[in-house]
């Protein structure tokens, strides 16, 4: 990814640093996750200061506006901790009034806790009977986030009358009642905070784990996702398939994969509305790959390099990259980025290559039985609980696993 920087006269570059921790020419800092770079003059922007505003109205200093200026070597004085430096400042040039970096990031008010009682937020969510009150939850009194089961730190919205205290965090409290999502095409899902199955818990049908907290779910279709899956979004295009496939780290059953015919439940690409199933493995991407926006050539690697073994973030997306997952990455400077952020309209010559498989891949008849027509498929049965053809509709015209149960349909093959 390149930008145009108001602060320098080359393009800038994103790309992942080393450990050696160069400067930032905005904050004086080291730099040791991502950065904006110039190749031809090593000029480096933390990632953050590359995307501060231009102009803020800031409460520290009222009466007017702060514009933000580069000083590459003319040192000024920060009117706030006093402190004389060169980089980014934002000014008044009215009053001579300097806030640099540090301080600007310090003193924003949505980074002080705790929220003062006079002017915290209240809310009416769907899901609890009384007011909900935004406050701010630090290592002392974290909590669980209602929806998504995770620990809470930062805002959240809390309830203030119940014994055992109702809580939400921001993105959860935010997510929309009704949401059209692509593994589920045919209908809307709906919002609800618990399972719509009574005791019984919802059974996420994009990586079949159990749901604790809120589920999206379609009642025609007795359809679910968790709030983890409902986020995925298809990215990656096979030529054996219309529709563009969702990788997922791990599932809680096995699936068939497509390409080779065997058994897989992890590190996977897949279609959830039609049971299309790929090992990551099973695609044919080259061992190494120029990227136009990195200067290095990238390697495919099975599994996070040994100098970043918890996984860094994806050059492309910004999300995580799975230790265990396959990607390509920089042997140079820890640079790396998915695969499907690479397969993508502006990478034709890396998406070639995945229809070259396309003429060898059938399924092993032998591992697939004829499923029984017009039976009514979910993959769990809510009646029973048993594992049925994970499909809407099934006719002869499609198989089913015998070692999973999970339906194929005989036009992917």
């Amino acid at each position: 990814m390149e930008v145009c920087h108001f602060s320098h006269k080359h393009w800038l570059t994103l790309c992942a640093m080393d450990d050696s921790g160069k400067p930032c020419r905005a904050c004086s800092r080291p730099i040791y996750d991502y950065a904006y770079v110039c190749h031809n003059c090593g000029f480096h922007l933390h990632k953050k200061c590359a995307k501060l505003p231009q102009t803020i109205h800031h409460h520290l200093h009222p009466k007017h506006p702060l514009t933000l200026h580069f000083n590459s070597s003319k040192a000024f004085e920060c009117s706030i901790c006093n402190k004389t430096g060169s980089g980014f400042t934002f000014r008044c040039c009215e009053c001579e009034y300097n806030m640099d970096v540090t301080c600007f990031l310090k003193n924003q008010p949505c980074l002080n806790p705790p929220l003062r009682e006079g002017k915290m937020r209240k809310l009416l969510h769907f899901s609890h009977h009384h007011t909900l009150t935004l406050c701010y939850l630090t290592q002392q009194n974290k909590r669980k986030c209602s929806g998504c089961q995770q620990q809470i730190l930062g805002p959240a919205y809390c309830c203030k009358d119940c014994k055992h205290p109702f809580t939400l965090d921001k993105s959860c409290a935010q997510l929309p009642r009704q949401k059209e999502h692509p593994f589920h095409p045919s209908h809307s899902l709906t919002l609800y905070k618990k399972s719509p199955y009574g005791e019984q818990r919802a059974v996420c049908d994009a990586c079949k784990k159990t749901i604790s907290g809120f589920v999206y779910h379609c009642d025609k279709c007795s359809f679910d996702l968790d709030l983890v899956c409902a986020t995925h979004t298809p990215s990656l295009k096979h030529e054996k398939h219309d529709g563009r496939l969702t990788f997922f780290e791990e599932m809680n059953c096995q699936v068939l994969c497509n390409s080779c015919g065997k058994s897989c439940s992890n590190n996977l690409y897949r279609c959830v509305s039609c049971n299309f199933n790929v090992h990551s493995t099973c695609l044919p991407f080259p061992s190494t790959f120029k990227h136009k926006r990195h200067p290095h050539s990238l390697i495919l690697k099975d599994s996070s390099p040994k100098d970043n073994p918890s996984g860094i973030s994806c050059a492309e997306c910004e999300k995580k990259i799975s230790p265990k997952a396959r990607a390509y990455y920089c042997a140079e400077c820890s640079y790396g980025v998915h695969l499907e952020c690479l397969v993508s309209e502006d990478q034709p010559d890396l998406g070639k290559l995945l229809g070259d498989m396309a003429k060898d891949i059938d399924v092993i008849a032998t591992q697939l039985k004829p499923c029984q027509g017009g039976a009514r498929c979910n993959c769990h049965s809510v009646e029973t609980g048993q594992r049925i053809c994970n499909t809407e509709d099934v006719s002869t015209s499609r198989y089913a696993s015998r070692r999973c149960n999970c339906n194929l349909s005989s036009r992917m093959g």
